[in-house]
């Protein structure tokens, strides 16, 4: 099996996260949760930076880093990214990146197949509890 296949795996249990009460997804400390990032309180002390876009042959590929500024690690973290191509939709590709322990950056790339796109906004839509 392809690691594309366990990354899609790993972030297909990590969204149906969301199914579970908002408590059980709270880091210690952290407010309510909302669905958006922007404001949303579930991803206070968590900062996203995108990196560089390369295209080759095969698609797109971009570095994400995901810091986390709390006092707890994070077991999970979903980022989604949807891409353009002179201004037109291009797709979309996502990865989590896993157990970011408190004041760490966890860091991953985001593969989109096939288009070369030439921008992409991302954000992060899901995290987990860490698994003991």
């Amino acid at each position: 099996m392809s690691h594309t296949f366990f990354r899609r795996r790993a972030l297909l249990a990590a969204l149906s996260l969301a199914a579970l009460p908002a408590a059980a997804l709270l880091l210690p400390g952290a407010a309510p949760a909302a669905l958006a990032q922007a404001g949303d309180a579930r991803f206070a002390g968590l900062s996203l930076t995108q990196g560089d876009l390369f295209t080759n042959d095969v698609g797109t590929v971009m570095g994400v880093t995901v810091a986390n500024n709390t006092a707890a690690t994070v077991g999970s973290v979903a980022v989604e990214c949807s891409f353009t191509a002179k201004g037109k939709p291009a797709g979309s590709a996502g990865t989590t990146i896993y157990n970011i322990v408190a004041g760490a950056t966890g860091q991953d790339r985001v593969n989109l197949m096939g288009p070369k796109a030439d921008a992409a906004s991302c954000a992060i839509t899901a995290i987990g509890p860490p698994l003991n």
